[in-house]
């Protein structure tokens, strides 16, 4: 896999600020459901960050907290760490939120639901490691 370098995750340029404003992030920290602001031109780690969960030097959380986004389209990606993976307990974590997070958002349950991501080139959209299917599959 692919590994990302954490300084890498902080740089903000345009094309990336652009990228951020069009999805919705999404977290689950201390087993409650977290959602951002609409249009925020930041990452998860910043948001982070923001709340005074972490710090740029303490950044622990980052492997610990399962987060994600929800596209233009409403399809649904989530995973955790800066190598942005899943697993067993992410995934049972994150289907454990999904109902409350579609009734939040007001989602469409023929959206997709995609786990993980491959690192690709900063601002794009990164291919998904893993398909679930539809969201009214899952809920």
């Amino acid at each position: 896999m692919n590994t990302i370098n954490k300084d890498d995750y902080f740089k903000e340029t345009d094309k990336i600020k652009e990228l951020h404003q069009s999805r919705r992030m999404f977290c689950i920290y201390d087993n409650q459901l977290r959602i951002a602001d609409e249009n925020v031109p930041y990452s998860h780690a910043t948001w982070f960050q923001n709340e005074n969960w972490m710090t740029k030097e303490k950044d622990g959380l980052m492997n610990e907290i399962l987060r994600g986004m929800v596209n233009e389209k409403g399809d649904i990606y989530f995973y955790v760490g800066y190598d942005f993976e899943i697993n067993d307990n992410t995934e049972s974590i994150f289907f454990n939120h999904l109902a409350e997070l579609v009734e939040r958002l007001n989602l469409d349950t023929s959206a997709q639901i995609f786990g993980g991501l491959i690192k690709s080139e900063p601002g794009t959209i990164w291919p998904p490691a893993k398909s679930y299917g539809k969201i009214a599959d899952k809920i």
